[in-house]
């Protein structure tokens, strides 16, 4: 290797360095937000007014990157939670929720990355175990199920979208009653559908009754009403009617007029 190669071995060294820190910092200084994410660029404290929406962007080599999803996302929880009669019921409930891009910055700054466990959680048991005890438990295990997820739905949004959090839905999926009371529940609600059908097969039998009785009714009124309308005369012009419209037949006939001694026997071959 000749002396002006070795000499230059150094420069070339340097220059490898050079071009890859180069590299790196220009890869640093790209990022990339996927979709249904923003992101807050952190440069030592310093937070950026509006967040990344998704695509390409340049940032700062040595600023922080934070992404939030913006995406809706489901938080599970199964918790007991007392009734209006001090009643422990096992509820499974989930919450829908997603974040206000308008609000991220805000969330990082007052709460971090950790928003679900430090502000999500707490308040949806404590709101939910609130809104439980306005309801008895047979309520909530039937009619007030919807009612009671309306007003957690309610109360959430009232506390955490200030924060930067929608909560878009609030679901009751499960309701699990001490065994003693579901069993009691179950009885009592058997014996309302029972008294239910039976106040329907009386009311049917009412109506059949009523039917009936405008039936009987109506044929009492026309056997009267036929009663007064066949007097002797009106008797004895519809014979004569029937017999004329006989005698003008062109068949064989005999016309026989009966019950009357006096009433005429006609014969005609």
């Amino acid at each position: 290797m000749s002396l002006n190669l070795r000499s230059r071995i150094p420069l070339i060294v340097i220059a490898a360095l050079l071009g890859i820190g180069g590299l790196i910092t220009i890869l640093r200084s790209i990022t990339v937000i996927q979709t249904g994410e923003i992101g807050i660029v952190d440069f030592y404290g310093q937070v950026s007014e509006q967040p990344l929406t998704p695509g390409v962007h340049l940032k700062s080599p040595t600023a922080r990157m934070v992404t939030f999803s913006t995406q809706t996302r489901e938080f599970k929880e199964t918790l007991q939670t007392p009734t209006k009669e001090g009643l422990m019921l096992n509820v499974d409930i989930s919450v829908l929720y997603r974040i206000d891009p308008a609000k991220a910055k805000q969330l990082y700054q007052t709460v971090g990355m950790n928003y679900e466990e430090i502000v999500l959680v707490p308040q949806v048991r404590s709101l939910m175990r609130s809104a439980t005890a306005n309801f008895e438990s047979k309520t909530i295990y039937t009619s007030d199920r919807q009612a009671l997820a309306q007003q957690l739905r309610e109360n959430l949004n009232k506390a955490l979208s200030d924060r930067g959090i929608i909560i878009e839905d609030a679901l009751i999926r499960n309701v699990k009653l001490p065994d003693s009371v579901e069993k009691s529940v179950q009885e009592k609600l058997k014996a309302e559908q029972d008294a239910q059908r039976m106040k329907f097969v009386l009311e049917r039998e009412r109506q059949e009754a009523d039917r009936k009785r405008i039936e009987a009714q109506g044929n009492a009124d026309a056997q009267r009403i036929l009663s007064q309308g066949l007097s002797e005369q009106a008797l004895r012009f519809k014979q004569i009617e029937a017999m004329q419209q006989l005698a003008t037949s062109q068949n064989s006939k005999v016309i026989i007029v009966g019950g009357d001694q006096k009433a005429p026997v006609l014969l005609q071959p």
